[in-house]
């Protein structure tokens, strides 16, 4: 039986404000990684299936595990997120969604940690892991509360059909800026590598965590997680990720102020 899903659906336009990686309206280029190789950072692996079930949810496993990866590059915080919390939040179903749609959702949402909506094997079915549906006033609060302590954006650094060694400098380059979140074809393999055969369509959403020469290293939602790929790899779509912690009140100061004006 096999349960990969088409869970990467294509943006049908991009809109002219939104952040592509290069262009004037670009986030700054921050080198993080200077090697380009986000693997000792990778976050425990997980996967958007189970037994009888897949969820669908590569856009958002591809979207939070950059977010995880760079958290333990900056700030050495072992954080795991709740895929749930942002899969019912965006409305995700089979077959999938936009992963801008995800991106853009956490920006003006939030995330709460993983226990908080865990993916276990309790879990018997799609509706019980779309559960509860709507969030509870508790997780959304939750999630807001994680946009006081963290910002959070995003930009496209591939975003139509080109010639996959153009696409591949960019990637080269801003792989070292934060892992990168690619669309490819789930999953063909051939001589040991992933393979893209001309013409098929990307499917799937996941995440470029280094280069081997031209080889593309990815950290996935499906078993075997890292996957060497064929040199240039024609990925169609690509996202770079940005994270940051907010500077903090003192608390003792704002108490005083709260007492100061009552």
């Amino acid at each position: 039986m096999n349960l990969i899903g088409h869970g990467f659906i294509a943006p049908t336009d991009i809109l002219p404000e939104v952040y592509i990686f290069g262009a004037a309206n670009a986030l700054p280029l921050e080198v993080i990684q200077p090697d380009g190789d986000w693997r000792k950072y990778l976050p425990p692996e997980e996967k958007q299936a189970r037994a009888f079930y897949d969820t669908y949810a590569c856009t958002v496993y591809g979207t939070l595990t950059p977010i995880e990866i760079l958290e333990r590059k900056l700030f050495g915080e072992q954080s795991e997120y709740a895929e749930r919390f942002v899969y019912i939040g965006t409305k995700t179903r089979p077959p999938g969604n936009n992963p801008h749609k995800i991106a853009e959702w956490i920006r003006k949402n939030g995330l709460i940690p993983e226990d908080r909506l865990p993916f276990t094997d309790l879990l018997q079915n799609l509706s019980e892991y779309a559960s509860p549906n709507p969030l509870t006033a508790d997780y959304t609060k939750e999630g807001k509360k994680w946009l006081t302590q963290k910002s959070f954006s995003h930009e496209w650094v591939a975003t139509d059909k080109h010639d996959p060694k153009e696409t591949q400098e960019r990637l080269k380059v801003a792989v070292h800026m934060s892992p990168i979140a690619v669309s490819a074809d789930a999953w063909q393999k051939q001589n040991g590598l992933y393979v893209k055969e001309q013409g098929q369509r990307d499917n799937h959403w996941t995440v470029l965590v280094a280069y081997e020469g031209d080889n593309p290293i990815i950290f996935d939602s499906y078993e075997p997680y890292i996957k060497r790929l064929m040199p240039f790899y024609d990925f169609t779509y690509a996202k770079r990720y940005k994270i940051g912690n907010r500077p903090q009140r003192s608390w003792s100061l704002m108490n005083y102020l709260k007492e100061l004006f009552k």
